[in-house]
């Protein structure tokens, strides 16, 4: 079974995401903010499959969390995709060039989700 955390500070959408996670067969955890989430990341003794980011979290934007990642020897390995309602094309650009894997707006379908997640998963195998 595939591992995706999923940081994102409204809990609606995030729980939407992790019922949609569990429906293609991922462990899902959820984190409403930057901080729990580099907590965890950075005692966890093994990384997810994959990670779920929204932009707009409190204490540190989404973007800033990417760049952190992209940054960092160990994590900057783990697939991103990033889940946001921003839309502004020059946004998802900046975002994209900054290292997130791909970009998907909300709200999201199962189909999309799916065929984002197969298509990340099958660059980085």
């Amino acid at each position: 079974m595939h591992t995706v955390f999923i940081v994102d500070d409204d809990q609606e959408m995030a729980r939407a995401v992790r019922m949609l996670f569990k429906l293609l067969d991922f462990e899902a955890t959820i984190f409403p903010n930057a901080r729990d989430f580099a907590r965890h990341l950075l005692a966890a003794a093994t990384l997810p499959d994959l990670l779920m980011l929204d932009l707009n979290i409190p204490q540190v934007s989404g973007l800033d969390v990417l760049e952190w990642l992209r940054k960092t020897e160990r994590f900057k390995a783990v697939p991103v995709i990033v889940l946001s309602s921003e839309t502004y094309p020059r946004l998802v650009d900046h975002v994209t060039k900054a290292g997130a894997d791909a970009y998907l707006f909300k709200p999201v379908t199962l189909e999309e989700l799916e065929k984002t997640v197969k298509k990340v998963l099958a660059q980085v195998s």
